[in-house]
């Protein structure tokens, strides 16, 4: 996970593609300004995606998949893309 690795680089040039929804957790294990901040193992800036539908930044370390307020906010980006789906029809010809 070299920043300066050419495929990290290639694949940070890739563009978002249209249509897909992204969302960012990105933990800062540190009050810096995020220009400095990192969890440990990756800086914020290697993190940071531009053009993200919603970037939320958690105080906590690179093992942020445990902390309470990643896990909320992974049930919040879970029912706010929910409504955009379609309703289940319950008459469905499903066995």
């Amino acid at each position: 996970m070299n920043p300066n690795n050419i495929f990290i680089k290639n694949l940070a040039a890739i563009p978002i593609a249209e249509g897909v929804i992204v969302n960012s957790i990105i933990p800062a294990d540190s009050d810096a300004p995020l220009d400095e901040a990192g969890d440990g193992v990756v800086k914020y800036m290697s993190a940071h995606i531009d053009g993200v539908e919603s970037e939320k930044i958690i105080r906590s370390s690179h093992s942020v998949q445990g902390n309470p307020e990643a896990i909320l906010e992974v049930k919040r980006l879970l029912h706010e893309h929910e409504k955009g789906l379609p309703a289940l029809n319950e008459k469905s010809s499903a066995p």
